[in-house]
């Protein structure tokens, strides 16, 4: 019962049936019927051995009809859950594959859960499990697990009683193997943001390995506690052991800026980067080292010596970084560049590409580097560049960076430069149209956005209202699609059924052919005025790239526009419409353009006209015509539509089914006569339609015609088919006929 009604997940339910009958007849209704067969897989493998004797195997048919029948009714016993604690998986397994989800790995959870059955694994013996897993091990348990407790409440599930109705649930988060995740405590988390963006981002893992190795607590810094050289240095070699040396020099960098922007007092002055890594760096040497070169030491004014010293401090900078930025500053000085100057980051850059051609590319982009950390540091760099800075850390990168970057473009470009906070409404719309011209608005919309947020998080450097959304203003500006004729397009779109994407498409491509169009007073006349044809035409020829997507929804819009809509054709549009009719099932535009040539109204057509053109297409347009047809029967379902009388008295289908065409169904053939030969063989269809199509030619009957079966079979009129058919030869009207005539013998008594 259970297997006919559908609550057992069987795949193959007729074989099965067919097995269980098998069965009955094979052991006897005694054995079949004995509870005790299914006690449990030992009393099953009793009358139903692996292996049959000769008198089983002949009983069932042969061993292997056998072997495939004790299969069958052992899956489908536990699929039933007839042996929950010997075996869950194999219904949870078949319930997985019917709901697409991760199959039940059922040597991993007996091997973990040895003797356990499924339903004595509570949450708690599952979180322990889980934190000893490791890598592939751990997402297939957790897999598993997910796809248990999405079964749990499955009523099939319910009745076999494999599984407790509790939950495990989601779990736990871990790092490095079985480790919880530690986050910032508030007095270290409320300094991140002063942070550099670099230290910013790796502050929380930096602050995590502290308190691993046993530096910190989870509470952070306590009252007094600082940090001495050993625990820096214990901190460094720690985590280049567990990971790499460089990931333990930024952490270092990154813990010390950390607990020196919330304590200062914590870390004192002489703990360096370079002091934990390069010790040997700090020890005083025995005797002064004697210089390689005559070169001079580097001198710095007072002022500026001062400000590299506190970048140092504040940045946790090694030596040899201070030492390079010492140099570089001193180069520039020397070479006439002014610190101060707004222009100084391109100045020098330009300066180390020119006069300092001796140095690798790699020592230049270092110089680069530590020159731009300098002066960002100083608040020296362009109003630009720290907004670029900034924004690196605030932003998401792709479309909203380039965006940024392209407005950063047009405002250098200006004349003068306008800096960041110079922009207003009417420089971004200014920006815009500049961006219009190039096809880049897109891109320009999104970084006058991202310049609106950056506004919001730092508005110390971006004083003034936002810019807000100028979508609407590039719609409405002048020059652009008049407001008539994007009124009368979205009326139309709506009229046909068009969805939202749909409206915002044809307007898009309508917007696109008028920024394409050098005449733009064409579009001022009425919508139906307009030659959109040639239109399209002219701008597909000038500009095809810009054309390519949107050429098909302006051809669809240039023949709805100039298409005469008669009224019956129009008011079934409106109500397909109203019953909200997805457009692809909307019928009316493929049949209508047949319709209107001969001036038929939709309650006027019949199944007959449906069929001649059919029969008239290409196999390609024959699909697309049955499945107008097939949508234009089914609008009978919808009562509106019913009951306005929009619909012709019978339906149109069903057409010739594609691949089964026959070369003497010119007509469709009489309702009773097809409805008899329903189930036919295609040879018999060929001779029936030939009949038709005779009386057709003779003139003894017409569209429309229903004469009974019995009359288009009778022999009097297959005798006369045989003498006056115009069609074929002789001999191959004779072998239709024969065949209509061992069709209706077949059937004594029918007609």
């Amino acid at each position: 019962m259970r297997i006919e009604n559908g609550t057992l997940p069987s795949t193959g339910s007729a074989s099965i049936l067919a097995f269980l009958d098998l069965a009955r007849s094979a052991m006897g209704p005694e054995t079949f019927h004995d509870p005790g067969v299914l006690a449990s897989h030992a009393s099953f493998s009793v009358s139903f051995p692996p292996f049959p004797d000769d008198d089983l195997a002949t009983a069932f048919g042969d061993a292997a009809l056998y072997g495939r029948c004790r299969e069958s009714l052992l899956r489908h016993a536990r699929l039933a859950g007839v042996w929950p604690h010997e075996d869950p998986y194999t219904l949870l397994n078949q319930l997985a594959r019917e709901r697409r989800l991760p199959s039940v790995n059922r040597k991993l959870m007996e091997e973990i859960f040895p003797g356990t059955t499924l339903r004595d694994v509570t949450r708690e013996l599952a979180i322990a499990a889980d934190r000893d897993l490791r890598d592939r091990k751990r997402n297939a348990f957790r897999n598993s697990f997910s796809t248990i407790d999405k079964l749990r409440n499955d009523p099939r599930v319910v009745a076999a009683g494999i599984l407790r109705p509790e939950k495990a649930g989601p779990f736990p988060a871990y790092r490095d193997g079985d480790k919880h995740r530690i986050e910032l405590p508030a007095v270290l988390a409320a300094v991140r943001r002063r942070l550099p963006v670099g230290h910013a981002l790796h502050a929380r893992r930096a602050f995590e390995l502290a308190v691993d190795f046993g530096l910190l607590t989870e509470d952070g810094p306590k009252p007094g506690w600082s940090l001495s050289l050993e625990d820096a240095t214990r901190y460094h070699v720690a985590v280049s052991q567990q990971i790499s040396a460089n990931t333990a020099a930024l952490y270092l960098r990154t813990l010390l800026s950390l607990l020196r922007c919330a304590e200062p007092a914590a870390v004192s002055e002489d703990i360096t980067p370079d002091r934990v890594r390069r010790p040997e760096r700090h020890n005083a040497p025995a005797e002064p080292r004697k210089r390689k070169t005559d070169r001079k030491p580097v001198v710095l004014p007072s002022a500026l010596e001062a400000e590299v010293e506190a970048f140092a401090k504040d940045r946790s900078a090694s030596s040899r970084r201070v030492k390079d930025l010492r140099r570089v500053l001193r180069d520039l000085l020397d070479a006439g560049i002014d610190i101060d100057s707004p222009t100084c980051l391109q100045d020098s850059v330009a300066f180390f590409e020119t006069r300092v051609e001796e140095r690798a590319d790699l020592t230049l982009r270092h110089y680069r580097t530590v020159l731009r950390t300098f002066l960002a540091h100083t608040h020296r760099l362009s109003f630009w560049e720290g907004i670029i800075s900034r924004a690196k850390g605030t932003i998401a990168s792709g479309n909203d960076m380039q965006g940024l970057l392209l407005v950063r473009k047009y405002a250098e470009c200006a004349k003068p430069p306008i800096p960041p906070d110079k922009i207003d409404v009417d420089v971004a719309r200014d920006f815009l149209l500049k961006a219009q011209a190039v096809r880049d608005v897109p891109k320009c919309l999104a970084g006058l956005a991202a310049l609106d947020v950056l506004r919001k998080e730092y508005p110390e450097l971006l004083p003034g209202p936002a810019i807000g959304d100028q979508h609407d203003w590039l719609r409405h500006r002048p020059g652009d699609m008049p407001t008539a004729l994007e009124n009368s397009l979205r009326s139309i779109a709506e009229a046909a059924g068009y969805g939202a994407f749909g409206v915002k498409e044809l307007i898009t491509a309508a917007r696109t052919l008028v920024d394409l169009t050098s005449d733009k007073t064409v579009f001022e006349a009425q919508i139906d005025i307009i030659p959109w044809r040639n239109l399209i035409a002219a701008a597909a020829g000038s500009h095809p790239r810009e054309m390519l997507h949107y050429r098909a929804p302006l051809q669809r819009l240039a023949d709805r526009v100039s298409r005469v809509w008669m009224p019956g054709w129009q008011n079934l549009q409106a109500r397909l419409v109203e019953a909200g009719i997805p457009r692809a099932e909307n019928p009316v535009d493929t049949i209508m353009e047949v319709a209107g040539k001969s001036g038929l109204e939709p309650w006027q057509l019949d199944r007959e006209w449906a069929w001649i053109h059919e029969r008239s297409l290409r196999p390609d347009l024959r699909r697309k015509w049955v499945r107008a047809v097939d949508n234009f029967d089914a609008l009978r379902t919808v009562s509106n539509i019913a009951a306005d009388n929009l619909l012709p008295s019978e339906k149109l289908g069903p057409m010739p089914k594609t691949g089964n065409r026959l070369k003497n169904a010119h007509f469709p053939l009489p309702r009773r006569f097809e409805a008899a030969l329903q189930g036919e063989t295609k040879q018999v269809l060929e001779a029936a339609h030939f009949v038709w199509r005779c009386l057709r030619e003779f003139g003894d009957h017409s569209c429309g015609d229903d004469p009974s079966t019995g009359m288009l079979v009778s022999d009097e009129v297959l005798e006369r088919i045989i003498r006056e058919q115009p069609f074929m030869t002789p001999a191959s009207a004779r072998l239709h006929v024969a065949r209509i005539r061992d069709w209706r013998e077949s059937r004594p008594g029918a007609f």
